[in-house]
């Protein structure tokens, strides 16, 4: 039998892994960002574009609101696509759509860095 001081344990992350211990817990992270995460994460983006605007247009946080929006990038357009339900649940839309809005929509809201561009209203 081997006593413990005659064993020797080392962790070898795996590629693309990262690994921390602490008190003789470890815990590994997969660091591969797939297309569903990167797609989740630009929908994220978009909502606290969209509240940051709902904020400075002076709604309240309860009012229901309508947006147009149109971006240039497709990945853009994808992610806003594939998750318009949670988006339009997470900041109040009864009315969220790709396309130019009117003049009844207020003035228009951008982000170059997603290049997307919105604008909302009080619906």
């Amino acid at each position: 039998t081997l006593a413990p001081d005659e064993v020797i344990i080392t962790e070898t992350p795996r590629e693309g892994w990262s690994v921390a211990s602490d008190s003789g817990a470890t815990v590994a992270l997969d660091l591969e960002i797939t297309e569903e995460l990167r797609q989740a994460g630009l929908a994220r983006d978009a909502i606290r574009l969209i509240q940051e605007a709902r904020k400075n247009s002076g709604l309240d946080v309860a009012d229901r609101i309508a947006l147009r929006w149109t971006a240039t990038d497709p990945a853009v357009i994808a992610a806003l696509s594939e998750h318009t339900p949670l988006i339009a649940d997470e900041v109040l839309a009864t009315d969220f759509a790709q396309g130019e809005a009117d003049d009844t929509y207020g003035t228009p809201f951008t982000d170059e860095g997603l290049s997307l561009t919105f604008r909302l209203r009080k619906a």
